[in-house]
């Protein structure tokens, strides 16, 4: 049986807290992710592994020539393994399996040829969250349902369903294990939040 899912606190003062005279840290693609081109995407075999999750583009970042976009979650359907995953309405999407993508076909495309079964691991950022809230949660695929094929994600406007965005707690199809990223997803997102995105600047604490 799964227990109930953690989520681990991000500690940012360390970060943060750069001492005087120590040269700020460099956050370009600080968490080493890989460039997944649409082309390379299209090309990847069809193994049928599915989110159940309804995704639409989000907001876009470029560094050092690499452009990619985060992918904000629009529903949950409810059961899939996005849900049982803990996948909410509003959050979005930063990277699978360290691949970040340009389009949300190319998301779909790599989430699709993974088989059933099959863990990924997702770098997200929570719905209402900043990048100090960055988490990474370990997924367990479903596959297509048994009337047929089913796309690893579905990418048409949501329709209003009260309720899709809630998750049920474990399940048998993932973990439900939300870990924190670390202080580098803070320097790659705070700073491209800041418009700096290729060298990070000392900010102070946000009050929360």
């Amino acid at each position: 049986m799964i227990g109930k899912r953690t989520v681990s606190a991000l500690v940012l003062a360390s970060f943060l807290g750069l001492q005087p005279g120590i040269a700020p840290a460099y956050a370009e693609n600080a968490m080493n992710y890989r460039f997944l081109s649409a082309n390379d995407a299209d090309a990847l075999p069809k193994a049928g592994g599915t989110l159940g999750l309804n995704v639409g583009p989000g907001e876009q970042i470029t560094s050092g020539g690499m452009t990619f976009r985060l992918l904000r979650v629009n529903s949950v359907k409810a059961g899939a393994a996005g849900a049982q995953a803990g996948f909410r309405k509003g959050d979005q999407i930063v990277s699978v399996d360290g691949r970040v993508f340009p389009t949300v076909p190319a998301f779909a495309d790599y989430v699709g040829s993974v088989a059933p079964g099959r863990q990924i691991a997702v770098d997200f950022l929570p719905a209402g969250g900043g990048p100090q809230d960055a988490q990474r949660l370990t997924a367990t695929l479903g596959g297509p349902s048994a009337g047929g094929a089913a796309p690893a994600v579905a990418t048409a406007p949501p329709a209003a369903q009260p309720g899709d965005a809630a998750p049920a707690e474990g399940g048998t199809l993932s973990t439900g294990t939300k870990v924190a990223i670390g202080a580098a997803a803070v320097a790659l997102f705070g700073c491209y939040k800041l418009g700096c995105f290729n060298r990070f600047k000392r900010q102070p604490a946000a009050v929360r």
